[in-house]
């Protein structure tokens, strides 16, 4: 069974059970006139209220407040609502070496430790690159990057094409 196209006639059972990419949900939206903010599960629950005939619940957009400054030390103290940037990760790399990423923890103790300082953010991503450091939770709306993990996991010597396949069928399937 093949996935239908997106019309505002489909039922909301209907668009829930396959799956859409972010930028294909923020076209529905666009299409329904209705708002594009929010995450993907977000954006999800909004399309098939509207499809249901149901009220949909807006969520107010956070505010996001102190710009970052262009250059950083590792005595920078962290301001609210930082973003995970290039800038950022240039910094980082420089401290952390060039296979620095933002994980999970790195996301997090940017997004909710304003106050701290970026010397203990590296010493967070230390720990949490660590030999047995516990595995974090994906959140729900990075499903690539939860297959990916999951495949890997299942299939150690699985090579990155092997991990593309599976998520491409994986996609075109009907989930429910």
């Amino acid at each position: 069974m093949t996935r239908p196209e997106f019309t505002p006639q489909l039922s909301a059972d209907e668009f829930l059970r396959w799956y859409w990419l972010k930028e294909e949900l923020a076209a529905f939206c666009r299409l329904l006139k209705i708002s594009t903010a929010g995450s993907k599960p977000e954006m999800t629950q909004c399309i098939a209220a509207y499809l249901a005939g149901k009220p949909i619940a807006v969520k107010p957009r956070p505010v996001r407040s102190g710009a970052m400054p262009t250059q950083f030390t590792l005595s920078t103290t962290i301001g609210a609502g930082w973003r995970c940037n290039p800038a950022l990760g240039a910094f980082f790399k420089s401290h952390c070496g060039n296979g620095f990423r933002f994980n999970a923890a790195m996301r997090d103790f940017i997004h909710t430790q304003a106050g701290r300082t970026l010397a203990e953010a590296v010493a967070c991503y230390r720990q949490s690159v660590a030999p047995g450091a516990p595995k974090t939770t994906i959140p729900p709306q990075l499903e690539y990057n939860r297959h990916t993990r999951d495949f890997y996991e299942n299939h150690p010597s699985a090579t990155r094409q092997q991990v593309l396949e599976a998520w491409w069928a994986k996609r075109s399937r009907r989930a429910g």
